[in-house]
């Protein structure tokens, strides 16, 4: 694979590979996201028979996204990328459950195993409660606590945990939100608004100080200052039904959407 030098680059691979009604990718970036997986050197390209291939690292291992005329390219193609047999690889397929059932054969077949069940849910009104006073956004002196964090509390495989530069750049957007009543701090709420869509990503609370209504807080606060928010959208480990059910308490619901994690075999072999 190649690294990836321009966004025409990427416009282009696309291209490429959308020959008919029957084209299938699992690959959506924003133009922000790609700017910065390009300036940081974090996306690769690999063209194999008629399937281009993106590769993106993160920590570890690599996401893998693929733009393919029609699944019999795609399982053709994915059979013969070399790097399937090499490296750690995750991807996602994100869709309906009807319209993802002819995809899994062919991932399958290329050695790719279920990983992770996530679930779309949706609301779409702001909560109409007063901002709390215990949070507070947060600086840029907390990047490092944040991403230490994200990373304890989080599995990096599934929920596309951010590097710092993104973390620095949702601080500076005021889209991080903490609960601090210690010297470092109990809780953290980071979104990402745009327009009238806003994305929860990550909702914890540290487990030393659980019960005492701190994510409670977060998100109320959240909810409640997204003022021009029409839709607000998270993703969920759908087979806890415990967090599920938390979510279903704010008022979110699924929508019908899910993705479906996979993971190659050199992940855990």
């Amino acid at each position: 694979m190649q690294p990836v030098l321009s966004i025409q680059e990427v416009f282009e691979g696309i291209l490429q590979s959308k020959k008919s009604a029957e084209f299938c990718t699992n690959f959506f970036p924003s133009r922000q996201n790609l700017d910065a997986w390009i300036g940081r050197k974090m996306l690769n390209v690999q063209t194999c028979g008629e399937t281009v291939f993106f590769f993106r690292r993160d920590r570890d291992f690599w996401h893998l996204y693929f733009c393919s005329p029609n699944l019999d390219a795609l399982q053709r193609d994915l059979s013969n990328l070399r790097e399937l047999g090499t490296e750690r690889v995750v991807t996602d397929l994100i869709g309906s459950p009807e319209s993802l059932d002819g995809w899994m054969p062919a991932m399958e077949n290329a050695g790719f195993q279920p990983y992770k069940h996530l679930a779309r849910m949706a609301r779409t009104t702001a909560e109409t409660a007063l901002p709390r006073a215990d949070v507070t956004f947060a600086e840029r002196r907390d990047i490092p606590a944040i991403l230490c964090f994200l990373e304890e509390a989080f599995d990096r495989y599934s929920k596309q945990l951010p590097a710092p530069e993104e973390i620095e750049a949702a601080v500076d957007a005021s889209q991080i939100l903490l609960s601090k009543s210690r010297p470092m701090f109990d809780g953290l709420l980071f979104f990402e608004t745009h327009g009238v869509l806003s994305t929860l990503r990550f909702w914890a609370v540290a487990s030393a100080c659980r019960g005492k209504c701190i994510g409670s807080s977060l998100i109320r606060h959240y909810l409640a200052t997204q003022t021009g928010v029409r839709r607000f959208v998270l993703w969920v480990n759908a087979e806890d039904q415990d967090v599920v059910q938390k979510y279903q308490h704010y008022h979110y619901a699924s929508d019908g959407v899910v993705d479906y994690v996979l993971t190659n075999d050199c992940m855990f072999g």
